[in-house]
């Protein structure tokens, strides 16, 4: 194996890593951040009263400058670039395989919508659209539809394929894929929440634990670029 062959190696899951790393850091921040600045924003509520969501409007702050709408949309910006590394390994395991393409459709889409869903995020601090009661609330509603249910169920599709694929191959660790496949049915499961607003549970599940899967993934990347590294300097 050539020099540039084995940069090449590394370069790979250490792009990986830290783009997973960052999906879960930047969307940490967007939820962080603006309470630590002290910022006061109604959250989109899409089964409260319109009086509920008169209420917490009422009590927000107007004119903010959208820090978490541009942390969420740092974080999916991050997912994106995740995304062709997912597919890539998934690829090298299963050559001809459509799971790839699986992978690919799944992450884009995902990434997609939570860019779409802090765009609007960002519509919504708007004081023409806090005047109004029913146009916040539909602005609202939108950043909902596209950064909840749709986002995670679309991005389970990732985590479910890379966990079978590697599960198959052994290609990660037992437990890692285990808990992929997991996140996975939890997270097309909270599509339900479209219907019945008891199955919202399922969006956060899928989310935050989901962003835990991405983690330990990265974790993995690092340890196994850190021994070909060093095997190579050997």
């Amino acid at each position: 194996m050539s020099i540039n062959e084995s940069a090449a190696d590394l370069r790979g899951p250490r792009v990986a890593a830290t783009a997973a790393v960052a999906y879960v850091g930047c969307f940490a921040v967007s939820l962080i951040l603006p309470g630590l600045l002290g910022q006061r924003f109604a959250a989109p509520v899409p089964y409260a009263s319109d009086e509920e969501v008169a209420a917490k409007l009422a009590a927000s702050d107007h004119g903010l400058v959208p820090i978490g709408a541009f942390w969420q949309a740092a974080s999916a910006l991050a997912l994106l670039v995740f995304v062709p590394y997912a597919a890539q390994f998934v690829r090298g395991r299963v050559p001809g395989s459509a799971l790839a393409g699986l992978v690919q459709a799944g992450g884009v889409v995902s990434g997609g919508l939570l860019v779409l869903s802090a765009s609007v995020q960002w519509i919504s601090y708007q004081p023409t659209v806090a005047a109004d009661v029913h146009l916040f609330r539909a602005v609202t509603d939108l950043v909902f539809i596209t950064g909840a249910a749709p986002h995670v169920a679309t991005l389970g599709f990732l985590v479910g394929v890379v966990a079978y694929v590697s599960r198959k191959t052994g290609a990660l660790p037992a437990w890692l894929n285990w808990f992929g496949l997991v996140i996975a049915a939890v997270s097309l499961v909270s599509m339900l929440s479209l219907m019945f607003e008891v199955a919202t549970i399922f969006i956060p599940l899928g989310r935050y634990v989901g962003m835990i899967w991405f983690l330990a993934v990265a974790a993995v990347l690092w340890s196994r670029r850190e021994a070909t590294a060093s095997a190579v300097r050997q």
